[in-house]
């Protein structure tokens, strides 16, 4: 083999070899469209185009929180959202820290956790129930949320379901997003799903529900099911590295977790698209503490 012939080889396969590796290590993507990447949220964007919302659960009070939150400052986060335990140690200081960080009634929700007062999500929603509808002013009729309390009764047969459906179907919010903390989707863990999946799903359809954001399992796991993101977002500080819950499996009732990370904290932020009124579209990007891209999705709505 000649010299020049040998050279031309290797190079081929040295490109061979990182165009695998490229491909090994791109974030997995939710939606209709097939496999691309989403880049890096960019900390300035139009924001006439652009509603930036996130999402943690599971946090505690605690420096931890406190970079979550300079995270959500940094990329300008225009709402948060905390999917429940909040107040593992001091719940005060929690809402204190929020509040110090710009995140006040005005612009975060906060579903009730297994150890959290349902009195202080009252106070702090300005509302007699921990459940129902969540708009905000800055928001005008471009974004709704939808709180589940499943720490009272929320079955199929209850009060609290049939109020969530009445509001959940006649809300006319471009998107529209469940939170709740215990999760109806999530692999083996620590917490099993909570049980309600088959009245609730359906509801999330009717009502064009966007996306369900959970928390409860200490770690991160997201799922496309039949086209609706169904999110495990505990990554909050209250645990870290491998005192976060370890991942079982990789499927729930035979969907594949689209991606699955334990032992990483971190916040989730999604940008939710104006640029056509006739189709919805939001790009998502898990950040860890160091603000590195661990997971990155979107999706689309017709």
């Amino acid at each position: 083999m000649k010299r020049n012939e040998f050279l031309l080889i290797i190079i081929c396969l040295s490109l061979l070899n990182v165009i695998s590796v490229t491909i090994a290590h791109s974030p997995t993507v939710l939606g209709s469209v097939g496999s691309s990447l989403v880049g890096n949220p960019a900390a300035d964007f139009n924001k006439s185009k652009t509603l930036r919302i996130a999402v943690v659960g599971d946090v505690d009070s605690n420096q931890g929180l406190t970079t979550q939150l300079e995270i959500a400052n940094h990329y300008n986060v225009q709402l948060l959202m905390i999917a429940g335990d909040f107040e593992y140690s001091n719940g005060k200081e929690v809402l204190s820290n929020l509040q110090s960080h710009g995140f006040i009634k005005e612009n975060t929700d906060i579903v009730v956790g297994n150890h959290d007062s349902g009195k202080e999500v009252q106070t702090w929603l300005g509302n007699n129930r921990t459940f129902g509808e969540v708009r905000y002013d800055f928001s005008g009729n471009k974004l709704a949320l939808f709180n589940i309390d499943a720490n009272i009764q929320f079955d199929c047969s209850s009060s609290q379901f049939e109020i969530l459906k009445s509001q959940i179907e006649s809300n006319k919010a471009f998107y529209k997003f469940a939170v709740v903390h215990q999760p109806f989707v999530t692999v083996k863990s620590n917490h099993p799903p909570n049980g309600e999946f088959n009245c609730y799903d359906p509801l999330f359809r009717e009502g064009k529900i966007n996306g369900v954001l959970q928390a409860h399992n200490h770690n991160y796991q997201r799922f496309n099911i039949n086209g609706l993101l169904y999110g495990v977002f505990g990554t909050g500080t209250h645990d870290t590295g491998s005192s976060m819950y370890p991942i079982e499996s990789t499927t729930w009732e035979g969907n594949d977790c689209l991606k699955c990370i334990t032992g990483a904290n971190g916040i989730t932020i999604i940008d939710l698209q104006f640029n056509n009124k006739n189709s919805k579209h939001f790009v998502g990007w898990f950040l860890g503490m160091n603000q590195k891209v661990l997971d990155g999705f979107e999706s689309y709505f017709p």
